[in-house]
């Protein structure tokens, strides 16, 4: 189970739990535990007050970055690493750039975000 877990996290970054376990089509409990055991070995963190999941390659500023890439904006107040003043850093567009191109998976959170913003004009 856990290879599935980290095969799947290096794949598609950034699910929440429910996500992947629907992926993995593994029970919750079975899930919490593996996920439990990879955070306390430093292979598996978690961000956000609504936990996603990621693999411990990816630094956890780029963590932030997909976490907003796929929370959209409600994600904001949450991740401080990346906000200068009352903007985005500059050098977030290359983060989230990179992680669009190196992740397809996330591209379906893109067009989901969009509208949303969208709907609120």
């Amino acid at each position: 189970m856990e290879s599935a877990i980290l095969s799947y996290l290096g794949r598609c970054p950034g699910p929440y739990l429910r996500q992947l376990a629907k992926e993995l089509s593994a029970p919750m409990g079975t899930l919490n535990y593996y996920l439990f055991k990879l955070i306390r070995d430093g292979l598996v963190y978690r961000l956000g007050s609504r936990p996603r999941y990621f693999p411990s390659e990816i630094e956890e500023e780029r963590g932030w970055a997909i976490y907003l890439l796929r929370e959209g904006p409600r994600a904001l107040a949450e991740a401080q690493p990346l906000i200068c003043g009352r903007r985005l850093c500059p050098h977030v567009r290359d983060l989230l750039l990179y992680s669009i191109e190196a992740y397809p998976c996330l591209r379906r959170d893109i067009v989901d975000n969009f509208i949303v913003l969208i709907s609120m004009l």
